[in-house]
């Protein structure tokens, strides 16, 4: 019994060292010490978006790298772009015609540039959401938009500052 104690023990031993030093993040600070972000233009025909990307693009930055977020006269590298379309999409038809689904594509493209140089070091890169919601509920829409801003703002940070291979 002692030595499958013995064993059982060394075993969660080496699935613990093994774990050591594991992290999840980009490790953005190893070449940009902070990051600052400007709030993107709108050039889609839909109005007020412009906060809610600058709200999940902030938190997509906290969340998924080490580099501290700063503002734009400080930092050393910035976020800089644009939401380039808002659309709404045709949805699904009862058989009496009624519109029953339909759904929101955003498309914003970013690009990361040096502040002192202005030089563009990444981009411009674009992502694009497309997310559907269900008629009848004011809300749905906004709900449909928040969660596709998140997504672009998450696939935007990826494709700014992941290493390049």
């Amino acid at each position: 019994m002692s030595r499958i104690l013995a064993r059982a023990g060394l075993a969660l031993a080496g699935c613990l060292a093994g774990a050591c030093g594991y992290s999840t993040g980009l490790k953005v600070a190893e070449q940009h010490k902070t990051v600052g972000l400007e709030f993107f233009g709108n050039d889609s025909y839909e109005r007020d978006l412009e906060r809610p990307l600058d709200d999940e693009l902030s938190r997509a930055i906290r969340n998924m790298s080490d580099a501290p977020l700063v503002d734009v006269g400080r930092a050393e590298v910035i976020v800089r772009g644009e939401i380039h379309h808002y659309l709404r999409r045709p949805g699904i038809r009862s058989r009496d015609n009624t519109l029953l689904e339909t759904g929101v594509n955003i498309e914003v493209r970013a690009t990361l540039v040096e502040r002192a140089t202005n030089q563009v070091l990444r981009g411009p890169v674009t992502a694009t959401s497309a997310v559907g919601y269900l008629i009848g509920v004011p809300e749905n829409e906004l709900d449909a938009r928040d969660r596709a801003l998140r997504h672009i703002a998450e696939e935007l940070v990826l494709d700014l500052f992941a290493p390049v291979r």
